[in-house]
């Protein structure tokens, strides 16, 4: 199915903030690939390449396909921290199913000494004094102690997020740590579609090493962040709400097309102990509106699988002109 980034992420701009839309542009909001519940349902494979993911901004985190390590986009440049600890940028191709980018115009700063993860805390929500904003967050210099972490690739069937780091994530210490650390505190949005809270992943000063953020102390660091009021979500052809709205039941047929791959009719039924008939109707619900997608196999019933695909373009595409014109 095709996408029309620009058509959706103006529908989804708009319904987002409330708020005047002339003051909107596309390098003023922050641009999220897929909505937050599809990746920690399970849905692992990669929707885009990294160079569409990361085109609505400099700065950013998310995951690589298969959840392959930790993405962190420092001044537009995509690094992944695998599973060994190892950094290294990544080629544009690289498909990607989750990504969080903004542009950091004019940002407040503050240095910070001596300071631990809630007071750092209390130091971003102080520059910005708006629970309801999107916060771009850099810190950058040296820290007495850092716990970051990665995750191996996984294979299908996908498991939960949750339980993919209870049993296979990867943790180092870092005492001391010197380098640079990039993520976003998002207010509670619609359900599902942000992970609310401050997150934050690491790359340091020899882009060697890094990762997920657990704990950190700051021994003197500057504090940067950006804020917006806006998130783009880069979704399928059809609109946030349709998706947020989803059914619970059906919501159950897309988790398992997400962890098990394409499936058939009666094995859908029999995951999810329903009906063949039940199974029937909550995938046509899903077709109807363009989630999933039939695969005709020969001399057999037809399996589905989720449809997710999305084409951004850098600055000046689509996208861009239709946000501005706002």
């Amino acid at each position: 199915m095709g996408f029309d980034a620009g058509l959706v992420a103006a529908a989804t701009l708009q319904r987002a903030t409330g708020l005047d839309p002339t003051t909107c542009s596309a390098s003023d909001a922050t641009h999220q690939l897929q909505l937050a519940h599809v990746l920690l349902d399970g849905g692992y494979d990669g929707v885009a390449t990294v160079e569409e993911a990361i085109a609505g901004g400099d700065h950013g985190l998310g995951t690589f396909d298969r959840l392959d390590g930790e993405m962190i986009v420092l001044d537009g440049d995509p690094w992944q921290v695998n599973w060994q600890g190892i950094a290294s940028i990544m080629p544009p191709e690289t498909r990607t199913p989750f990504v969080i980018v903004s542009t950091m115009h004019a940002p407040r700063t503050q240095r910070l000494q001596d300071v631990t993860w809630d007071d750092m805390a209390l130091a971003i929500e102080s520059l910005v004094d708006d629970p309801g904003a999107i916060i771009t967050v850099r810190i950058e210099g040296e820290f007495d102690h850092a716990l970051t972490r990665s995750v191996p690739p996984q294979d299908r069937p996908y498991r939960p997020y949750k339980e993919v780091c209870v049993s296979d994530e990867v943790r180092w210490t870092h005492d001391p740590f010197g380098g640079v650390m990039i993520g976003f505190r998002f207010p509670d949005l619609e359900p599902g579609s942000t992970i609310p809270g401050l997150h934050l992943h690491a790359l340091n000063h020899e882009r060697t090493t890094g990762g997920h953020v657990h704990e950190l102390h700051i021994n003197d660091a500057v504090l940067s962040v950006g804020i917006s009021r806006d998130v783009v979500m880069h979704l399928p052809e059809r609109t946030m709400t349709d998706l947020l709205e989803t059914p619970p039941a059906i919501r159950l047929i897309q988790r398992q097309l997400l962890r098990k791959g394409p499936r058939k009719i009666d094995q859908l039924a029999a995951d999810l102990s329903i009906s063949p008939e039940q199974a029937q109707d909550h995938i046509d619900w899903l077709f109807d509106r363009g989630f999933v997608t039939k695969i005709e196999l020969p001399g057999s019933e037809p399996a589905w699988k989720p449809t997710l695909h999305t084409h951004a373009t850098k600055d000046g595409g689509a996208m861009a002109a239709i946000l501005d014109a706002l």
